[in-house]
């Protein structure tokens, strides 16, 4: 399963506007702070175990595309996990995951964004302030990076128990 999504930058301070204008939408989406992001496999590991999580009834949220924020954060707790993924007023880069049918260029130019997928690239910056330890990455290399955030995905079904 591939998930459809995109990197879109924002101006500082639109993120409630943003986020008004997707709820007028029909499209079912998922919005969060692109600068916690650890590419593509990220998002794809957690819109995987969300939707899992609620085919099992598993789930600790009401909503997949809260759960979806859930897991993509590491954290068991939702208030963490918004904190840690969610949108506020600093948020200057977006990711946007389509959950539904509908395709995320359409989507991107209902929300009036402009694509730009680099923004949901892996960097070390964005590892630490993911949680990813110094030490974690000398263990395994740098480049299993993205390996290292998507087990942290994974280990929020153990979290919830």
């Amino acid at each position: 399963m591939t998930v459809r999504c995109a990197g879109a930058k924002v101006r500082k301070g639109d993120s409630n506007a943003l986020l008004r204008r997707a709820s007028e939408l029909d499209a079912e989406m998922v919005l969060m702070d692109a600068g916690m992001v650890c590419g593509v496999d990220h998002l794809d590991s957690a819109v995987f175990h969300a939707r899992r999580a609620f085919e099992r009834g598993t789930n600790a949220s009401n909503t997949l595309g809260m759960e979806v924020i859930l897991y993509a954060s590491g954290e068991r707790q939702i208030s963490k996990a918004k904190k840690k993924m969610g949108l506020h007023q600093e948020t200057a880069k977006v990711a946007v995951v389509v959950l539904g049918p509908e395709d995320v260029d359409q989507v991107l130019d209902d929300l009036d964004l402009e694509r730009d997928d680099s923004l949901l690239e892996c960097s070390l910056e964005k590892a630490a302030a993911f949680g990813i330890e110094r030490k974690e990455l000398e263990t395994v290399g740098e480049e299993m990076l993205t390996d290292l955030v998507m087990e942290k995905v994974a280990f929020v079904e153990i979290l919830k128990r």
